[in-house]
């Protein structure tokens, strides 16, 4: 093994499974296997991404180095409704639930499973191709944070690295200093303990499916009144707090771990309105997040922090951490939920070959589409679909755009993560409301209450955003307050609270979609655009170009963006 350009494999085989390859010193594909299979948040082995993955790095099986496993424990693979089972399972009860929990606490139990779990999945790993002692297992938790100071630091000075998730490896957070290319950890917060658990229990009695749905109740909190939210924070008080011992450990106020409080909050919460839940819920955990980096940074003495692990996809959490007096930088990896360990793993195992990996420049690290892919995909829709090759793509589609239509995008390479950066896109002029509602029955069917996404150039943004630190957000991780321009782009604000949620594309990061951005800006005099996700209600993002085609055809849309060409679906008679 060549320590100098070392290849690694990067796996996650659990919840929302991914792979990439990782050579030298940075990721050079990344892959969810939910985009190949066609089943969101897949959960198991990720065999089709492996190979994706490998095929896109144009690496072989045999020059694979290393196979990074990015957590010690995952459960066998489960199927699309395993989430919601597993919730419901614990109302059960009794006796037999009461034995559960107190045997698979005992450690000793928990290694031994975790031991026999990696026995079967190296099993896995080598059933394609790869030799089992190549394979390497990583913490999770210390995954998490691997991603976030690897992958996002810019310098060698210290950064504050916070990870916080449901659970996993038995901890659902944990404390790091990352400096001078180093991760040193400094608190670790056991699973029973957590803040992530506690949404995703709410998330569950509230009817949605949880470890997917949280965003719907952080959407809808903003809509109900802050007199309601109180009594139920006052609630969630009461399940979670602070170790007065350890500042920096969450510590559960209640008998049962977290993950085992639903019986006891549904009594809790019975009565207090849907809205008024989400809303408390998302209070609270506002108030603890930021309660806990306070601490952090006062134990620490450092206010640059980076995060990861999949609390911190909530963006308005991330809103008041950011707006903090004592945080001087803030940023979280992006689609920092699990997903992302695949990564993790490979930065971990880079370090300890005496590798420094270098951050990531992006994440457009999937499939391009080839003129010969999309011109099959044109072919095989026949007579429902014209066609045409402009000469510019930018201006044409600015045009569309201008006039008021909409235009789907699969060009350039796959995105990486839940989000919908450009390549993978629907794309709307924001300035009239009424396309959310056009778009929502075209295509999304989203809940009423959820807002769309801005997309705008990060040197032209202050005049959309209020952004008083100048804090960077091209993966859509952070919520900023809109200024008085809103009006120019009311359809992709939050109408509650006046808020966004921004892609700030930075410069070079994707030029056929800046150019489209710039060009409409050039024709309206407003440069920014409505962005959210290419697929069908419940389906994963589009990944190929028949994907792109498929839900063209079985949607509303009309105008699709296919690699280089501009494909225009026929009027149908009736």
């Amino acid at each position: 093994m060549s320590t100098d350009t070392p290849v690694l494999l990067g796996i996650y085989d659990g919840h929302n499974a991914s792979a990439g390859v990782y050579i030298g010193d940075r990721l050079v594909s990344l892959v969810q296997e939910e985009r190949l299979v066609r089943v969101k948040n897949h959960y198991g082995p990720p065999q089709l991404a492996v190979a994706e993955a490998l095929r896109l790095a144009a690496v072989s099986q045999a020059e694979v180095d290393r196979v990074c496993c990015g957590a010690h424990f995952v459960s066998k693979p489960r199927g699309p409704r395993w989430a919601t089972q597993s919730f419901d399972a614990r109302y059960r009860g009794g006796v037999s639930q009461t034995a559960r929990r107190h045997v698979t606490g005992i450690s000793a139990y928990r290694r031994r499973r975790a031991r026999k779990r990696m026995e079967e999945r190296t099993a896995v790993i080598a059933a394609w191709g790869f030799a089992p002692e190549k394979v390497t297992y990583f913490d999770h938790h210390e995954d998490h944070a691997a991603t976030a100071y690897h992958g996002l630091r810019r310098d060698d000075e210290p950064y504050l690295i916070l990870t916080l998730d449901g659970g996993g490896d038995g901890l659902c957070a944990s404390v790091w200093i990352g400096r001078d290319g180093e991760l040193e950890c400094l608190e670790r917060v056991s699973r029973e303990d957590s803040l992530g658990e506690l949404y995703a229990v709410t998330t569950h009695l509230l009817g949605f499916t949880p470890l997917e749905h949280e965003y719907k109740l952080m959407g809808m909190a903003a809509y109900a009144d802050p007199k309601y939210a109180e009594p139920a924070a006052r609630v969630y008080e009461g399940y979670l707090g602070f170790d007065p011992a350890r500042p920096m450990r969450f510590q559960r106020r209640v008998r049962e771990p977290i993950s085992d409080v639903g019986p006891r909050l549904e009594r809790d919460l019975a009565r207090l309105r849907f809205d008024s839940i989400c809303a408390g819920l998302q209070l609270f955990t506002e108030r603890i997040l930021c309660e806990w980096v306070q601490r952090c940074v006062q134990q620490t003495g450092i206010g640059r922090v980076l995060a990861a692990g999949g609390v911190f996809m909530n963006v308005k959490a991330n809103k008041a951490v950011s707006e903090l007096g004592q945080i001087e930088y803030f940023e979280a990896f992006p689609s920092c939920g699990d997903e992302s360990l695949s990564i993790g793993a490979c930065y971990l195992e880079a370090k300890a070959l005496g590798v420094n990996p270098a951050p990531i420049e992006h994440c457009y690290l999937g499939n391009d589409l080839s003129m010969q892919e999309c011109q099959q995909a044109v072919a095989d829709a026949g007579d429902q679909v014209t066609v045409e090759e402009p000469v510019d793509m930018a201006d044409r589609v600015a045009q569309i755009l201008a006039d008021g239509e909409i235009v789907a995008r699969a060009a350039g390479p796959m995105e990486f993560g839940a989000r919908a950066l450009g390549n993978r896109s629907i794309l709307a002029d924001p300035r009239n409301q009424d396309v959310v509602r056009v778009i929502n029955r075209m295509i999304k069917k989203r809940d009423f209450w959820m807002p769309f996404a801005p997309v705008v150039l990060r040197r032209q943004s202050a005049a959309y955003f209020s952004n008083p630190k100048d804090l960077p957000s091209p993966y859509m991780m952070n919520t900023f307050d809109s200024t008085d321009r809103r009006d120019g782009f009311m359809a992709a604000v939050h109408n509650a609270d006046l808020t966004a949620r921004p892609q700030l594309v930075e410069d070079g990061q994707n030029p056929g979609y800046e150019a489209i951005l710039q060009c409409f800006g050039e024709r309206t005099g407003r440069h920014v655009l409505l962005n959210t996700s290419f697929n069908l209600h419940g389906s994963p993002v589009v990944c190929s170009a028949a994907d792109a085609m498929g839900v063209l055809l079985d949607s509303g849309l009309q105008r699709l963006i296919l690699g280089p060409l501009l494909v225009t679906k026929r009027a149908t008679t009736t």
